[in-house]
């Protein structure tokens, strides 16, 4: 028993991309039946994929950050709680817990056991965003300091978030062309009955339902004037100009959120690429032996830079800044996470506003209100997580991208109740 916590601890620690890498070439291997080279190269492309992603996210917020930061400074307004960026659930909330390592096993012994019952089509190789999951046994444990609760805390939510995961699937593959693939990720796919629900509304009324602003209808109208990068470029001059910056520094702004519109995409064929093979030869053999189509579970960071998706994300940064000030009784100003978070929560509301960047704005407004207001309520619990782990933060705190999961917070004022 010994050796197997070892090697779970061992496999725990491992980076994201290395833990993904392994699961598509166990997948491989095991369920798609690839020979061993083929199942280790599509591993490869996977890894590279989402290195190449996560280094475009990573380029993107490291530009876009520190002038959000400037113009959010230069309105003068303070609120009480801080966002410190979803860096601070993994390593102060989630990952430094006495029993995350724990999770891991239990979380897979889950999915495997839905799988079997025929209670989902996901099997979840991101393993590392089971962080995600575990943020509700952190409320519950620094609450309660209970960890059979907080580990039936874990358990309902990652029940619940691939249940998400196997109903947006069909949209999300439809929308984008990922066959195989679902997301089930906490952070984003809980605010897709958001995107349902105001695609619903806007079908009722005409003069809206007529406003088309896919990118597809908008390059048609307006050629390569309004392509993703054309719309990243202007809108860092705007930021670069509110945020006064010199003339060098809004062009170099311009040019980084330009070129991650425009890499983001190719960094994204080559995971597909190598996810295909895996998805084609693990749908044959769940067909076969299961006689249903199983999806591979990834990250939402495969979304953030398809077009309509970081278009709505980029027009959405004012507003919730506004949003902020405004909404009466929030204490949260998204600072950290705000450059990611925006493109991030409302990415699997796109697939459902048909990809209309107006529809996908006009959601994204909902989804932040809940957002906020999920930061706000979780704030202390937020807090008292950190502090119950021996890494107390020096002023109340959170993470508005990766604390507004309304399913943790639901959940875990329930469970708390019995603690």
């Amino acid at each position: 028993m010994s050796y197997f916590m070892e090697a779970l601890n061992w496999y725990a620690a491992l980076p994201s991309t290395v833990m993904i890498m392994i699961g598509i070439f166990l997948i491989g291997l095991i369920l798609a039946r690839l020979k061993p080279m083929a199942a280790l190269k599509s591993s490869i492309y996977v890894a590279a994929g989402m290195i190449g992603l996560n280094t475009m996210v990573g380029m993107f917020a490291g530009a876009a950050v520190p002038v959000l930061t400037e113009i959010i400074n230069s309105t003068g307004m303070k609120l009480d709680v801080v966002d410190l960026g979803i860096g601070s659930v993994q390593s102060y909330v989630t990952f430094p817990l006495s029993f995350y390592a724990l999770l891991l096993p239990i979380g897979l012994i889950v999915n495997v056991v839905m799988i079997l019952l025929k209670l989902t089509n996901t099997f979840d190789v991101d393993i590392f965003n089971y962080f995600v999951m575990a943020l509700t046994s952190a409320y519950i444990y620094g609450t309660t300091e209970n960890i059979p609760l907080a580990v039936v805390g874990f358990v309902i939510t990652e029940i619940i978030i691939l249940k998400f995961a196997d109903f947006t699937a069909p949209a999300i593959q439809k929308a984008y062309g990922l066959d195989g693939v679902s997301i089930p990720h906490g952070n984003a796919v809980v605010f897709a009955p958001v995107g349902i629900l105001v695609n619903y509304v806007i079908e009722k009324i005409p003069p809206l339902r007529k406003i088309d602003w896919s990118p597809e209808k908008i390059e048609e109208k307006f050629g390569g004037l309004v392509q993703p990068s054309t719309i990243g470029f202007v809108m860092g001059i705007v930021f670069g100009v509110v945020a006064r910056m010199s003339f060098g520094e809004c062009v170099e702004l311009a040019a980084t959120i330009a070129a991650f519109m425009i890499l983001f995409p190719k960094m994204l064929g080559t995971l597909i690429e190598g996810i295909q093979p895996v998805a084609d030869g693990m749908r044959e053999t769940t067909e076969k032996f299961l006689h249903r189509q199983l999806n591979i579970g990834l990250d939402a960071a495969i979304l953030v830079g398809m077009p309509d998706v970081m278009a709505t994300g980029i027009l959405l940064v004012p507003v919730v800044i506004l949003l902020a000030f405004i909404l009466p009784g929030n204490r949260v100003m998204p600072l950290a996470d705000l450059a990611i978070a925006c493109p991030f929560l409302v990415s699997c509301c796109m697939p459902f506003c048909k990809k209309n960047i107006f529809r996908g704005f006009i959601a994204g407004i909902f989804v932040f209100i809940i957002a906020l207001y999920v930061c706000t309520a979780t704030a202390d619990m937020y807090t008292a997580a950190a502090a119950a782990n021996g890494l107390p933060f020096d002023s109340v705190s959170t993470s508005v991208g990766g604390a507004s999961t309304w399913v943790s917070w639901i959940i875990a004022q329930i469970l708390n109740l019995f603690g």
